[in-house]
């Protein structure tokens, strides 16, 4: 029997096609002056100033923060956690995919610290209440960063991608609009996708102690995915296959697939984040890059899952690594490494980081060491 686990999902969340026009009144519960954690292009194309004018209604001073980048850094961090002292806000708003998302739990934790975002990172040093809250705004469907307690953030001179989790860092309101996913490029929604899938598949075919109704949640998220984000790619403006997406995204990060049931390991994406703490390569593309090699090493040890899966993901009479490829294929994202600019003499290199950051690919059915890591990077390559 599967041990033990607790659902706790205390974050509101508010869903459906226009949601976003409810910011006004969720923030104004929650705080009097908001730091908004974005990126540039939010402001290009015209989300920015909406949300501002929002606030402005709703009596809440607003201070945009817009120096995120992908793989957000600590010294990004640090800045967004000055900004937040020196403006005395009470309140952090982010609002874009993960790497906002994930910024803004980073300065909520070192703001309330005595440390630097490197030394949080590392533990050394421990927010301390209060805290702010937050409210999350995903802008495009793949990280479910919206629903958890983790961020992910990046010491580029270290190339270490840590993995910050705090109690804190769970979002008191989350606004998932898939409207505003209309605004992503097409290689991110692509990139998005496979992440939403990674992060169920991972956990489905690691899972030691399955259960049939976490299977059945857990398959279904794939489903809408496979069924749904080559619409999306064929045909932008596809609504309804966004909206499918966006709350496939919340879900496959939360809680719900993994209570009642085994809840697996994210492997893949511990090796992932010592690849694009390395190389700063899009999170997504990443995982597409590694996941047949993962998928491979990990079928001796599962072969009954990986028949599950493609049968009820794919209804493909295929195995479940072909079905997956041909999936990736159809989306466009069936890649390599070498297509990311990756080298296949950093493959060792890959392998200590990843045992490094990210331990937990310890716990994989076989467990993982750098030896092994390091030879799916080179599969993958």
């Amino acid at each position: 029997m599967p041990a033990t686990m607790t659902l706790l999902i205390p974050t509101r969340i508010i869903f459906g096609n226009g949601a976003i026009s409810e910011i006004g009144k969720e923030a104004s519960q929650l705080g009097k002056k908001a730091l908004i954690v974005t990126y540039p292009d939010i402001r290009r194309i015209g989300l920015l100033d909406k949300i501002l004018a929002a606030l402005k209604a709703s009596n809440v001073e607003a201070v945009p923060f817009e120096d995120v980048e992908p793989n957000p850094r600590t010294t990004t961090v640090d800045k967004g956690a000055g900004v937040f002292r020196t403006e005395k806000c009470d309140l952090i708003i982010g609002l874009g995919g993960g790497s906002a998302m994930d910024c803004a739990k980073g300065i909520m934790a070192t703001a309330a610290s005595a440390g630097a975002a490197w030394d949080v990172l590392q533990r050394k040093a421990q927010p301390a209440a209060p805290f702010a809250p937050i409210i999350q705004i995903p802008t495009m469907a793949g990280t479910g960063s919206e629903i958890n307690t983790t961020a992910v953030i990046t010491h580029w001179e270290a190339h270490y991608k840590g993995v910050l989790v705090h109690p804190a860092a769970q979002a008191k309101t989350a606004i998932i609009d898939p409207q505003l996913t209309l605004t992503v490029p097409k290689n991110q929604t692509k990139a998005g996708g496979v992440d939403t899938f990674c992060h169920i598949v991972e956990a489905y075919l690691t899972d030691n102690t399955p259960q049939p109704l976490t299977d059945d949640i857990r398959e279904s998220v794939m489903r809408v995915v496979v069924n749904n984000l080559g619409k999306v790619i064929a045909k932008p403006d596809d609504l309804d296959a966004r909206y499918q997406l966006s709350w496939a995204s919340t879900v496959s990060m939360s809680t719900l697939h993994r209570i009642g049931g085994g809840a697996g390991q994210l492997t893949l994406h511990g090796i992932e984040h010592a690849l694009s703490g390395f190389y700063d390569v899009t999170h997504g593309a990443g995982l597409a890059a590694v996941l047949p090699a993962w998928m491979q090493f990990t079928l001796n040890d599962k072969p009954e899952r990986f028949s599950k899966l493609a049968k009820t993901v794919f209804n493909s009479p295929k195995d479940g690594i072909t079905a997956t490829t041909d999936w990736l294929d159809s989306v466009g994202m069936k890649i390599r490494l070498r297509d990311l600019g990756c080298k296949i003499e950093d493959a060792d290199e890959i392998g200590r980081l990843t045992m490094l950051m990210s331990p937990w690919v310890r716990i994989h059915p076989t467990p993982m060491d750098e030896k092994i890591v390091a030879q799916i990077y080179r599969d993958a390559f």
